[in-house]
């Protein structure tokens, strides 16, 4: 699909969304993104049991580290990048990102079919492991798209492409639920196979811009994307680690009810991590845009501004559940209050300093020597969180522990990134 070729309807929709803030509609696209994953998981949580739900979970575990190593080899330095590409560069640029992303799912297929027989004793070769594989390919394709939408800053582009995702997803979920398939093979489906149209709507850089130094993809090119990924690689593999690792050790040594009581209590904050999604869309292409004019007093007045506001969404989110409790038909059996409350604040303080040390982050990412600072920094804050909570795992089946040793884990890091980024250095 031509994203230039448009009809004089869609051009009259196209300048209604033009006239929205571009922060706001960045938020808008990851929260029909994300929010699709929430409804698949909420709709699990009611309608599978807790086997099929924590298999689920660890999907999407799953996805996310295969998602991970995509921004790190690849949509992370390529942003960081972008401020200094020209349109063709760019152009050859979304559609490597495909290839790559067909690579990385067939990775995810092996990597899946191999822990499903170490656990369960499984055939390699099965419906469920091609199932998984395909939706890994649609999903990182979809997500390597919307990253060029954002690297072009053309919003309302992916505006319109995130909400084509989002009608077939609930059409798909729509029918299983009227016909009485609902499974989660037919929610992975749902969730998955609509990222199938991401191969026929690619965004296309405007021909017009001819600034930047970078021509082409050639091999002084790949040494500079290289730069980047050597440190971002190890870097999110070590934040997969340190964030969604944790499940499967969880699922191993205090069973998947656990697991399933853990996460349905951490579902509840899908609308931060979307926000968190969100903001860092958007921003990520700022932060880039500003480190290439030299602009570093403008960033970090951003740094300042951005912790403020989002330090008061965060708190605020998180009044708003604690207030459910006055309405207990809401909340599953198994969360009473007193399982409930303590859950909610240590997730809450959890997402809270996540997002401050997402924002450092993506201030020294603007830059290539800060993928080195920002992984060193996560090495520090996993070490931390595992030290502690392998033996507290094995001796303590209190469920809060894991979001407080997650929290104190990530205030580590932020301290180490804030030194950074305000630590007097002459660049971020």
């Amino acid at each position: 699909m031509n994203s230039s070729a448009t009809t004089p309807l869609s051009k009259y929709h196209m300048l209604l969304l033009n006239r929205i803030p571009r922060p706001v509609l960045s938020f808008a696209c990851q929260g029909m993104v994300s929010g699709i994953s929430f409804i698949a998981s909420f709709l699990l949580l009611h309608y599978a049991d807790k086997s099929e739900y924590t298999t689920f979970v660890l999907f999407l575990n799953g996805y996310a580290l295969l998602a991970s190593l995509q921004n790190a080899l690849w949509l992370q330095p390529l942003i960081t990048l972008s401020g200094n590409m020209q349109a063709a560069a760019k152009r050859d640029a979304i559609k490597f990102g495909i290839w790559l992303s067909l690579a990385i799912a067939l990775l995810g297929g092996v990597l899946f079919a191999g822990y499903r027989q170490f656990s369960q004793g499984s055939t390699w070769l099965s419906l469920s492991t091609l199932l998984f594989a395909s939706s890994f390919l649609f999903l990182l394709v979809r997500d390597s798209n919307r990253s060029a939408w954002l690297m072009l800053g053309k919003l309302p582009g992916l505006f319109v492409h995130d909400m084509g995702y989002l009608l077939l997803f609930g059409v798909l979920v729509a029918v299983a639920w009227y016909a009485q398939w609902l499974s989660m093979n037919l929610v992975i489906v749902a969730l998955a196979f609509p990222g199938l149209m991401s191969l026929f709507a690619r965004p296309r850089p405007d021909p017009e811009r001819k600034e930047g130094s970078i021509q082409q993809l050639d091999r002084q090119f790949a040494v500079q994307i290289w730069s980047c990924a050597r440190w971002a690689l190890p870097g999110v593999l070590v934040t997969w680690l340190f964030s969604n690792g944790y499940w499967f050790y969880l699922d191993s040594v205090q069973g998947k009810a656990q697991v399933a009581t853990l996460a349905a209590t951490r579902l509840f904050f899908t609308p931060v991590g979307l926000m968190v999604q969100g903001w860092a869309g958007y921003y990520r292409p700022v932060f880039s845009r500003l480190e290439y004019m030299g602009e570093h007093q403008a960033k970090l007045a951003l740094v300042r501004r951005q912790s403020l506001i989002c330090a008061a969404l965060v708190l605020l989110f998180v009044v708003g559940l604690l207030l459910l409790v006055l309405v207990p038909s809401v909340l599953p059996a198994y969360l009473p209050p007193a399982v409930y409350i303590p859950l909610v604040l240590a997730w809450g303080g959890y997402f809270l300093v996540q997002w401050l040390r997402n924002i450092l982050s993506t201030a020294l990412l603007a830059d290539a020597k800060g993928y080195k600072r920002v992984f060193q920094s996560g090495l520090v804050g996993a070490i931390v969180f595992y030290l502690i909570y392998v033996p507290v795992g094995l001796v303590s089946h209190l469920l809060v522990l894991c979001p407080l040793i997650l929290c104190f884990s990530e205030i580590t890091i932020l301290v180490l990134l804030w030194r950074q980024v305000f630590g007097g250095r002459k660049h971020v």
